[in-house]
């Protein structure tokens, strides 16, 4: 990833997912309960409980479990039924057996085998065949069988970027031509709301003490992750307040492995307004050159103070879009957007108008970089 990129996004360290491991194991054999006020528990200190103590906790936890997860469970388990699903950061199972309960064919993978050890037992006594796979390396995953599906709730955004890339590039090899990238991740419109902190120090707000790393996703950084496979978004919804943003995407294949190609414009360095009435144009730039031809994403950084500001890629000879227009109504802290074209030309420029009928706006362009289409 690109330096600059990498900074801003909050990176401090950098370390290779194997030797990642042993820490993240000390934090993840610490499960999370059915719901967000459900206790923390030990799976080991877990284990030692009686077959019947442990099954009627686990039950207890699933059922807690549904107030969370209704909605993707109603809109999956149909769905999903028939298809092989690999579960990345499987926990106490309660996916899995939600899952192989309505005919999906689920593989467990886990870095604390404690974790597997909990699921093996839910599901023998359900009657339900799970596979499970200790995560001890990356080199497991090479004798994993192809599987329909990716199913990765609340798990790879627990660890650097790099190594979180190392991990997805070795788990999409098992991916089926087609197949679907499921994920569940923290959006960076709840970081923003929470002050912006290292990641270090967000995991730490966000999963408790121990937490060593959280970071923030949206579907174009899933897609940076997982380049240079290429990725059809088709669901990508932020709920509970922004707190949890959901990914489903269909893997289209891989495209050439190479550097992602991007390039930094200078921003402008004063506060900006758009005046009314409705629509009407505002600032404008250049943007230059492009990094890789027509098809190019501009990720643009901002903070609209007051108002509601539209920006989006305009043709300025013909004075047309090139580009679906990103409405961007004032809040606290700073918001990206992403102006996609297949259209760009050298004398693209960015525009932005005032997009509320409801007085003027004030606002601020703190970063501006293009890059190719993902």
């Amino acid at each position: 990833m690109h330096s600059d990129l990498r900074f801003a996004m909050g990176y401090e360290v950098a370390m290779a997912f194997d030797q990642l491991l042993g820490e993240m194991v000390k934090k993840w054999r610490e499960v999370p309960g059915g719901g967000d006020q459900q206790p923390r528990k030990f799976s080991d200190d877990l284990l030692k409980a009686s077959r019947h103590d442990l099954l009627a906790w686990w039950k207890g936890q699933f059922e807690a479990a549904r107030e969370f997860r209704r909605w993707y469970w109603e809109l999956y388990s149909s769905a999903l039924s028939g298809q092989r699903v690999l579960e990345i950061g499987s926990g106490l199972g309660f996916d899995a057996v939600r899952l192989a309960m309505h005919g999906a064919s689920v593989t467990c993978c886990d870095i604390a085998p404690s974790n597997l050890e909990i699921v093996r037992r839910v599901a023998e006594a359900h009657d339900l065949s799970i596979d499970t796979v200790h995560i001890d390396s990356l080199a497991v995953f090479k004798d994993v069988p192809q599987v329909d599906v990716v199913w990765a709730i609340g798990s790879i955004h627990h660890m650097p970027f790099a190594e979180a890339r190392e991990e997805s590039i070795a788990v999409i090899e098992r991916l089926k031509p087609g197949g679907r990238w499921i994920e569940l991740s923290y959006p960076r419109e709840r970081w923003v709301r929470e002050g912006s902190p290292v990641f270090q120090q967000w995991g730490k707000m966000t999963d408790g003490e121990r937490t060593p790393w959280v970071e923030w996703y949206d579907v174009e950084k899933l897609k940076q992750r997982l380049h240079p496979w290429r990725l059809e978004p088709i669901v990508e919804r932020r709920f509970e307040s922004d707190t949890y943003v959901w990914m489903d995407c269909r893997v289209l294949g891989r495209g050439e492995d190479r550097p992602i190609e991007r390039r930094r414009v200078q921003e402008p360095t004063d506060r900006l307004y758009a005046l009314g009435p409705i629509w009407n144009y505002a600032w404008q730039m250049a943007l230059g050159p492009s990094p890789a031809g027509a098809a190019v994403t501009v990720e643009l950084d901002c903070v609209v103070d007051r108002g509601s500001v539209g920006f989006v890629l305009l043709h300025p000879v013909e004075d047309r879009f090139i580009s679906r227009e990103v409405i961007v109504e004032a809040r606290i802290g700073d918001q990206r957007i992403y102006l996609t074209t297949d259209a760009f030309e050298t004398d693209a420029r960015v525009l932005t108008r005032c997009a509320t009928g409801l007085g003027n706006c004030e606002y601020r362009i703190k970063s501006i970089e293009l890059r190719e289409n993902l």
